[in-house]
């Protein structure tokens, strides 16, 4: 029995209630010849948790905006087949109907919260779904008791999406649906989501997310499946990816500085930092949710910090930095990938070149809004490719992309050092350590070298 065949036939059986049907399942998307999805057959049962992988913009997530009933209604598209939750057809209820029968928590969870603070977030879950019993144990093990009192506006990246996260398994046992959960999580994150994971399956809860870094999650996840050209197969635990080490750096001082001191409301974050990064070197800079990192590189980048105050004394700063936020949305002003790529004035031969590099090629017509997280991630890195910068601080890079994009970026980055461009990565994916020829950690206000990176 081949992976899909499998897949088909698991589908075939009774659909416990809790549980999620995919019956022949297709979509088509505007603009484009082929289905993203071709009658997909899949039974999730009460208490199951089953990832889906494959390559960016394969429909991973079109999929789960499938399962929600979020097409047509909210991004338009053609459904074929049908979507059983709980034994209840989502095609046949309205969104309100929908709403009462699962949950989610998509590839931005920074959407779907409302409330001033963390503690009115978990309030207004808890009263919703009638104070759920799981949900202290949900709660503590995302590590969010000490920021009840927070605003959600002043949380990183990490930390709101374990309070988006908190918010949807809140809603358990009814089905989650969770898209690339891990992609803001440090190491303790993912440690979190997976204790939380455990308290949801404990009660019956169903669960089907995506995910690129599979790896992370291998001990939690009952079932993988592999979305590949509208299909569904079984697939074993992904494996992370291996780099290649960099050329050795130039002797060349592209940034250095010190007295180095950020701060975010009353939060200290940095203090009496010292940083200096040589051309052709590639810096990998770790540091748990909320430590810091994404502060630090919009100081290093030239920016303000949102509600924060920033001192450095420099000693060499480059002319320009090129800086690629964890959101690539924000850095995406075109109608087409191709003219998102010319505004960076490269001519159509180079642009062309520039864009098989990244792997675009197919996706020059399309417009930014339409791509996968990880296609939008390649863009922006395509689009401050072409501008060459001396430095380039990547915050993030890896969020959205596939293991292959993900090793196709690290090659990228290889190719710029070895052309002299500097790079500092700021990460939580100790994956990337192995990119590097150093590796700085940010903890209790300190950037600490912890040696040199493998």
């Amino acid at each position: 029995m081949t992976g899909s065949e499998a897949v088909a036939a698991t589908a075939t059986a009774p659909l416990r209630p809790g549980g999620i049907r995919l019956e022949r399942l297709g979509v088509r998307l505007p603009g484009q010849l082929s289905p993203v999805l071709r009658e997909i057959a899949l039974a999730a049962a009460p208490g199951e948790i089953i990832a889906l992988t494959g390559a960016s913009g394969c429909g991973k997530t079109t999929l789960l905006h499938a399962v929600a009933g979020l097409i047509p209604w909210a991004r338009p598209g053609v459904v074929s087949g049908a979507v059983l939750v709980d034994n209840e057809s989502i095609g046949e209820l309205d969104v309100a109907q929908r709403a009462h029968l699962l949950s989610t928590c998509l590839d931005r969870p920074e959407a779907q919260l409302f409330l001033p603070t963390v503690g009115q977030e978990l309030n207004a879950a808890r009263t919703l779904h009638r104070d759920p019993p799981h949900l202290d144990g949900v709660v503590g093990a995302l590590a969010l008791t000490a920021l009840l009192e927070r605003r959600v506006v002043e949380l990183s990246s990490g930390e709101r999406q374990r309070l988006a996260l908190a918010v949807a398994l809140a809603a358990a046992p009814r089905p989650v649906l969770l898209d690339e959960p891990t992609a803001n999580l440090d190491d303790d994150g993912v440690a979190a989501l997976t204790r939380g994971l455990a308290h949801v399956r404990a009660i019956g809860g169903t669960v089907l997310l995506t995910e690129h870094a599979g790896w992370r999650l291998r001990a939690t996840v009952d079932r993988w499946l592999a979305l590949g050209e509208g299909a569904l197969r079984t697939c074993p635990p992904p494996a992370p990816p291996r780099f290649a080490a960099p050329p050795p750096p130039r002797e060349q001082t592209v940034l250095e500085v010190e007295d180095l001191r950020l701060a975010r409301g009353t939060r200290r974050l940095v203090e009496k930092g010292a940083l200096r990064v040589r051309g052709g070197e590639v810096v990998v800079l770790t540091g748990a949710n909320g430590a810091g990192k994404s502060s630090l590189a919009r100081v290093l980048a030239g920016h303000a910090i949102p509600g924060g105050s920033a001192h450095a004394r420099w000693l060499v700063r480059p002319t320009w930095v090129g800086l690629m936020l964890p959101a690539a949305d924000l850095q995406l002003f075109a109608d087409t990938v191709a003219a998102e790529l010319a505004l960076s004035g490269p001519g159509p031969s180079e642009s062309a070149r520039i864009l098989a590099a990244h792997g675009l090629e197919t996706l020059a017509g399309r417009a930014p809004w339409t791509l996968s997280r990880g296609e939008r991630q390649r863009l922006v890195h395509a689009a401050l490719d072409c501008l060459e910068p001396p430095l380039l601080i990547l915050d993030e890079p890896a969020q959205g992309l596939d293991p292959a994009a993900l090793v196709a970026l690290c090659a990228a980055i290889t190719a710029g050092a070895a052309a002299g461009r500097a790079y500092l990565l700021m990460t939580h994916r100790q994956e990337l350590v192995a990119l590097g020829h150093r590796h700085l950690h940010l903890e209790g206000e300190r950037l600490v070298e912890i040696g040199d990176a493998p």
